[in-house]
């Protein structure tokens, strides 16, 4: 391979002020498509000051005369060698913009693309980069924002399973099918195909890995959320990918290159850790030495960024909500309500009655984890909480937690003190499960047959005093606090607990980072547990044991068999007993009065 070597005619200093933004093409025998990009950018009117630079590996077609003769404002480099990570990294070596744009020559950008492309990076500076809203020729939405690999999806994706099966659940979940392609949200990592890269980002991560023929766009993305960053979608830049497939044949070469890439990335990282909702970052502890975090009051971003989640529960969620407004006087709130399909009126409610509210309306029940995610894309505040809306949170209560962290730098995860309806305690924290305790855990017949049992004690902490603050190993979901630096560490919940499990699961998570998750008990919220789930018990305790299930797979499993099995085994005999509880409940439970709600 020869050093790239830049075209003399096409000198690379320049007296200009530094351009906004460096677009970085690539070529080897497409002239056509590269002609037609770069007349689209030459006729593309924008504020922002750009450059491009074209790497090309030399041969017969032209390329080079082309350059000289119709766009010599294009800076010119050559590379022996054909191939994306090495020539895009002499694109970013030489590139002289704030924010570097990796694109494909077989796309046509729409007007605006690059100020839009700017102006979003600039206005979100946790970003590493983001993409576009890219469609086919046919208008087909091309989803080029993604959710890492698992080992499943490399299998399935670019084989005779995605052409057979291209609807298959593995292929929904990569490709972020369930997110709203029209706004912005928080993605894995972005296709190379168009690109946008802070050339901060660059000089923190590095470039793409040479080694890597395909995947170094998610390799890159990886290593940058592994460093803090962000990787989003932007769908206000509008791109054209005039992409064609390759071959029609089942399992051709390129899906065999392909499918050898995903596998060399998914074991490179496997050892590693990957979560694979989200990259985790291994130096947690350094993250949490940085810089200490704005003054209470400032006018940077919210203090506490609350995000209550609802579904046909309008009488619950105005209370909720009236209780949030004399909560933490002192502290900026940002309320942010998710509504998940509700049809009682509770959208309305939230517009007429809690104006200051941010509102997500959801067509649908996208399920509990989801919905808080939603909230938690779109918060600013410094700190995040998750609060069940059958909650009253107490006057001061903020107050005391948000003084608590900022005063604590290793604290992650914070869970306030939850009371019942009539004031008595009720158990929010916990230790993690092990396997007798899924037997004599909360609600198990077990637990209520023998309530002072040892397992029992331990799992539900029942022996250390609940008024003074402890480091547990997780806090109840239903008031849980977390630190805006964790989220941009581990990221959000995981979405394949639909409801239940998911706040054990991020406290695992965050234990493994190396924060803390504590309990503080002079920050109170009264808790009305059940009140807007009674109607759907059995759904509720199907989700509860399969995510219990999922949670013992993710993080117990040592890929036994036989204890797999048994494990599976008892979780479900454990969801028929309740099942069947809640049946007898039901047929035992007398019929409604004449004049009483059913």
């Amino acid at each position: 391979m020869t050093q790239a070597a830049e075209n003399p005619k096409h000198p690379t200093t320049s007296p200009r002020p530094a351009p906004d933004l460096s677009v970085i093409l690539i070529n080897w025998r497409m002239r056509k498509d590269l002609e037609g990009c770069l007349e689209g950018i030459e006729a593309h009117k924008h504020r922002c000051r750009a450059e491009v630079i074209l790497v090309n590996k030399p041969s017969d077609d032209g390329t080079e005369e082309l350059i000289a003769t119709r766009f010599p404002w294009v800076r010119l480099f050559s590379h022996s060698v054909f191939g994306f990570a090495p020539m895009r990294n002499v694109g970013l070596r030489n590139a002289r913009g704030r924010h570097c744009l990796v694109l494909d020559t077989d796309t046509e950008l729409l007007p605006g693309c690059f100020d839009k492309l700017v102006a979003f990076m600039d206005r979100h500076p946790r970003l590493a980069g983001c993409g576009g809203h890219t469609t086919r020729l046919n208008g087909e939405l091309e989803h080029n924002v993604k959710r890492f690999y698992d080992l499943a999806t490399v299998i399935a994706r670019r084989s005779w399973i995605d052409r057979i099966w291209p609807g298959n659940p593995w292929n929904r979940y990569h490709l972020m099918k369930d997110k709203d392609h029209e706004r912005p949200f928080l993605g894995d990592w972005m296709a190379g195909a168009c690109f946008c890269i802070r050339r901060a980002a660059v000089e923190d991560v590095g470039v793409f890995d040479e080694s890597m023929h395909y995947f170094e766009d998610v390799d890159w993305c990886w290593r940058a959320k592994q460093r803090g960053w962000q990787i989003a979608f932007n769908p206000y830049a509008r791109i054209i990918h005039k992409v064609q497939r390759l071959s029609s044949r089942g399992l051709d070469r390129v899906a065999l290159v392909h499918l050898r890439s995903g596998l060399r990335f998914w074991w490179k990282v496997h050892h590693q850790g990957l979560n694979w909702a989200w990259a985790s970052r291994p130096d947690a502890r350094s993250r949490k030495q940085g810089s200490p975090p704005p003054a209470p009051g400032s006018t940077e971003a919210p203090d506490l960024s609350v995000v209550v989640i609802n579904l046909n529960g309008k009488a619950l969620l105005r209370d909720c909500l009236e209780s949030l407004r004399n909560a933490a006087p002192r502290h900026r709130l940002e309320i942010i309500v998710v509504d998940n399909g509700s049809t009682d009126g509770s959208p309305a409610l939230v517009r007429e009655e809690f104006p200051e509210a941010v509102l997500i309306e959801n067509t649908q029940n996208l399920g509990f984890t989801r919905a808080n995610n939603q909230g938690i894309e779109c918060s600013t505040g410094r700190y995040v909480m998750l609060l069940n809306n059958d909650t009253r949170v107490l006057p001061g209560a903020f107050s005391e937690a948000i003084a608590y962290l900022d005063e604590n730098r290793g604290a992650g995860v914070a869970g306030l003190k939850l009371l019942n309806e009539d004031g008595s305690l009720q158990l929010s924290c916990r230790r993690f499960p092990s396997f007798s305790q899924a037997l004599f855990n909360r609600y198990s017949l077990l637990t209520r047959l023998f309530p002072n049992n040892r397992f029992s004690r331990e799992y539900l902490m029942t022996d250390i005093q609940h008024d003074e603050i402890h480091d547990v190993d997780w806090v109840s979901g239903a008031c849980l606090v977390i630190r805006r630096e964790l989220l941009d560490e581990i990221g959000p919940l995981d979405e394949r607990f639909f409801m239940y499990s998911e706040d054990v699961d991020y406290c695992y998570r965050a234990w493994q980072a190396g924060w803390r998750v504590v309990y503080l008990p002079f920050a109170r919220v009264y808790h009305l547990i059940g009140q807007d789930t009674r109607k759907v018990k059995f759904r509720l305790t199907y989700e509860r044991h399969r995510s219990m299930y999922m949670f013992y797979k993710k993080h117990y499993s040592r890929n036994l068999m036989l204890m797999d099995l048994v494990t599976f085994v008892t979780v479900v005999f454990r969801g028929a007993v309740h099942l069947g509880g809640a049946l007898v409940q039901q047929v035992r439970r007398p019929a409604p009065q004449a004049g009483e709600a059913p």
